[in-house]
Order: C-alpha cells, then sequence, then structure tokens
C-alpha cells in the first residue's frame, strides 16, 4: 500500500510503499518477507514512479544482494513476480547502474578550459558551492 510522507520512517511496515517525493524516493521491506530494506530513488538513471490513483515503479526491484535473491515489478499497488535474479545478472545491473552515475567531465577543445574558467572553478572550490 502506499503511503505518501516527507520522511521515511527508520522502521518501515511491511507491505507499505513509503515515497517521498521531496527526498525523491521510496522505500519498503522486500515483497519476499526477508525483512530487507528496499531503497529506490527517483531519476533518470533510477526508478521512476507512476501514480493514476496506484503506485507502479519502472523497473524492476532484483534484491540480488540480499540472501532471497527475488525480483519483482511494483505495479499498480501489487506486486508482481519475476524469477530469483541470479548472482551474475545482479553484477551486471550494478556494474551498468554505477556506469550510468558517472558523469563525463566534458573537457574544451585543447584539453584545458580558459584561464577564466579556471579561476571561476577553483572560486567555486573554495567557496563550497561547486
Amino acid at each position: 500500500m502506499p503511503v505518501f510522507i516527507e520522511y521515511i520512517p527508520a522502521e518501515p511496515e511491511p507491505g507499505n510503499l513509503y515515497i517521498s517525493m521531496q527526498f525523491e524516493t521510496a522505500v519498503h521491506l522486500c515483497a519476499c518477507g526477508c525483512g530487507s530494506k528496499v531503497v529506490t530513488p527517483f531519476g533518470p538513471h533510477d526508478w521512476t514512479l507512476a501514480f493514476d490513483g496506484t503506485v507502479s515503479l519502472r523497473p524492476s526491484v532484483g534484491n540480488g544482494q540480499q540472501q532471497c535473491r527475488s525480483h519483482y515489478y511494483v505495479r499498480s499497488d501489487r506486486i508482481d513476480w519475476l524469477p530469483r535474479i541470479s548472482a551474475a545478472t545482479s553484477r551486471v545491473a550494478s556494474s551498468r547502474d554505477r556506469a550510468a552515475h558517472v558523469e563525463a567531465i566534458p573537457q574544451p577543445l585543447g584539453g584545458q578550459a580558459s584561464w577564466w574558467r579556471r579561476i571561476w572553478n577553483r572560486m567555486r572550490r573554495s567557496s563550497g558551492t561547486g
């Protein structure tokens, strides 16, 4: 059952999907009942949340790091089970997810930023804003 809240509780209750739009994340206990906390951040390289009176998460939730290895979709407030996720599939998914979050820093032609860009970047770093 979806629960829209600002802050995720420290001890989630089974069967609830806690959704914090302010912090762009959802948390629930693993649907298999093992008790593992599952965190699904929202973002272009993470999960998306659809709400049409019911809640759906995309992509699937694969608990490959947990002993249960459960794998499922959250669709229209219910769990649609998939086959358990294998260790190999879990490693591939983790690598793909990490790579998607690494942002390449664009380099200007010639490989070095202009003198004013280097000064600006140094000022931002020293002021704690960059």
